[in-house]
């Protein structure tokens, strides 16, 4: 275990040191079949996992299963229902369904939601609707650009709605062809949970909205950057405003590349920014609505950086902080290797919230969100692999009183991996 939080750690000071929005720096879509036979230790309870995860690309549509068996050894391999039984049931298995990729004229993905963002982040910015492993949803996101104007939407769950969002875009002098100027974007975003606990005797929804305003500065294929400014109330709390600068390098001579984002944010007492983020789903039901109530008056600064190393490390971090206030720190960490070392692949990704000082964000609790593989290819389709995941779970007793309580899953596994 000891090993696998090292390993993640290790991988998150890397990113943190030389790590974008990782569509930038993306893969392309390609033919992949992943199965394995393994065991799976969940609360220090034996499984034995059977995994079939194919990935298929066909132009602008693509596919992803995930099909995951697990049969507790201890009780006559009795097949585990958990995660079947809730949330998106025999459903779970569809990864995802997509029609072209983010920032296309057209892009539709239904299922797995993993770096969800409207506009530029400062009300959803990198959300997932998978951080509660047993409970995944089917979600959808779909956007239309027509170059003049445009919009982004997604909902986190198609069997019961949930989270809605939508950004409506328009770039009013488009047709012009002024150099620069013709770019001018203004957006508005709404994004609501309906129902954060999921009980129909409260009324606890929640809605934000906000208008925002950006100004690509240059655009070529070497260099590109951006200038934008947002603003944003939450109904019922505060509004906070946000200025910010985004560039990048995607691609330079093959060897790297590299992008920078550096966002200065005014904060109204009872705001928090990027609300919408990679742990909300562990933090909707409770904990999120006591942050947004107890949050005072601040400013901070958020920053990202990310980029790839000859296409063979894939990195991205970010990180931000609001001035003065204690455990506001909240940090993103993903790494990716694969064939760096010759037939060895790492895969790392990390979110921690409330932190204030280094020893928080190394530290493993109920704050975190950790997964790790490290894989090697013993023949040629043929990878050993370790993989590790930490997350929290939220557990609500007979009397209304919610606790969070960690999960660990440690699992050494044998995978078939092919490209055709």
């Amino acid at each position: 275990m000891r090993f696998f939080k090292v390993l993640v750690f290790t991988l998150a000071l890397v990113s943190l040191l030389s790590a974008q929005n990782l569509e930038d720096f993306a893969e392309e879509p390609s033919n992949t079949f992943n199965g394995g036979l393994g065991v799976t230790w969940i609360d220090g309870v034996s499984y034995t996992t059977f995994t079939i995860s194919p990935e298929l690309a066909f132009g602008k549509f693509g596919v992803g299963l995930n099909i995951e068996l697990l049969f507790d050894n201890a009780n006559d391999f009795k097949f585990r229902k958990i995660g079947w039984e809730k949330g998106a049931g025999a459903f779970r298995m569809i990864r995802y369904l997509r029609w072209g990729l983010k920032h296309d004229p057209v892009y539709v993905r239904i299922g797995s939601l993993q770096s969800t963002t409207l506009g530029h982040g400062f009300i959803m910015g990198y959300y997932s609707n998978q951080a509660n492993y047993d409970q995944r949803k089917i979600g959808l996101e779909f956007d239309l650009d027509f170059d003049a104007f445009g919009f982004e939407t997604m909902t986190s769950n198609l069997g019961n709605l949930e989270i809605i969002g939508g950004r409506l875009y328009f770039r009013p002098l488009f047709s012009s062809e002024i150099p620069v100027i013709k770019n001018l974007e203004f957006g508005s975003t709404y994004a609501t949970d309906i129902n954060p606990d999921n009980t129909r005797d409260t009324d606890d929804g929640i809605f934000e909205w906000g208008a925002d305003i950006g100004l690509p500065i240059i655009q070529t294929k070497v260099f590109n950057s951006t200038i934008y400014a947002d603003y944003a109330k939450i109904n019922n709390y505060g509004d906070g405003k946000a200025f910010g600068i985004k560039a990048g390098l995607p691609d330079l001579i093959g060897l790297f590349g590299l992008y920078a984002k550096l966002e200065k944010r005014f904060l109204s007492d009872q705001f928090l920014p990027n609300y919408y983020n990679t742990l909300y789903e562990l933090e909707r039901s409770f904990d999120k609505r006591i942050k947004l109530e107890t949050a005072p008056k601040t400013e901070g600064i958020f920053g990202e950086l990310a980029g790839h190393i000859a296409g063979k490390i894939r990195l991205i971090g970010n990180y931000q902080h609001a001035n003065r206030v204690k455990n506001s720190g909240i940090m993103h960490l993903e790494a990716k290797a694969m064939d760096l070392v010759p037939n060895v692949r790492l895969i790392a990704a990390y979110d921690k919230s409330g932190i204030e000082t280094f020893e928080d964000m190394r530290t493993l609790d109920v704050r975190s969100v950790a997964t790790a593989e490290i894989g090697y290819r013993t023949y040629q389709f043929i990878y050993v692999s370790l993989f590790y995941r930490w997350n929290y779970i939220a557990e609500t007793d007979e009397y209304g009183n919610t606790t969070y309580k960690p999960q660990e899953r440690f699992e050494p596994r044998i995978t078939f991996s092919m490209d055709f």
